[in-house]
């Protein structure tokens, strides 16, 4: 008979391995995937299969993001890092798939369910991780917290319009 920690265990690797999976398979798989679409049924899927298959570099990055979260999901030190990447990646295709009407949208949800799942069986680790970040905090003096503010928008700010004008001056070259 097996323990209940062993069982939650067992059943966390088997979700990992099944997550990571099929992490892998759709990362490895988005280079053949996306070309023309001519099913007139799903017009929403036209849409998105038309977007996707604009940029076959986007698309290979998209992949490359996938396989590397599946990657961080199995090794047990990165798994809530891989559980945060695969999190966004998911949650942006279930609003694709959802606003698109995308017949898919089942088996995103069902993938992040088990990654929420996952972060849940390691939500020690992951909470001891949010108070450390937190704790950043403590170092500003709280005498000069509207002048720390003050200074992040500031800069915040200059950073937009300097990033701003770069893509003008770089689009000026490239269109």
């Amino acid at each position: 008979m097996i323990t209940k920690k062993e069982f939650f265990n067992l059943f966390e690797w088997s979700c990992v391995l099944y997550v990571a999976g099929i992490m892998v398979i759709f990362g490895l798989g988005k280079y053949w995937q996306f070309h023309g679409f001519d099913n007139d049924q799903f017009a929403g899927m036209k849409i998105m299969w038309n977007f996707y298959s604009y940029s076959k570099p986007y698309v290979i990055i998209l992949g490359i993001f996938e396989v590397v979260g599946a990657i961080l999901l199995l090794i047990p030190k990165t798994r809530i890092v891989g559980c945060l990447l695969i999190s966004s990646i998911l949650i942006n295709v279930i609003l694709q798939d959802y606003f698109y009407e995308i017949p898919a949208l089942f088996s995103a949800i069902t993938l992040q369910l088990l990654v929420f799942f996952i972060l849940w069986l390691n939500r020690i680790p992951f909470l001891e991780g949010l108070k450390k970040i937190s704790n950043i905090q403590k170092n500003i003096n709280p005498n000069h917290l509207l002048k720390h503010i003050f200074y992040v928008l500031l800069m915040s700010i200059l950073l937009f319009i300097f990033l701003y004008y770069l893509i003008l001056f770089v689009n000026r070259f490239t269109l």
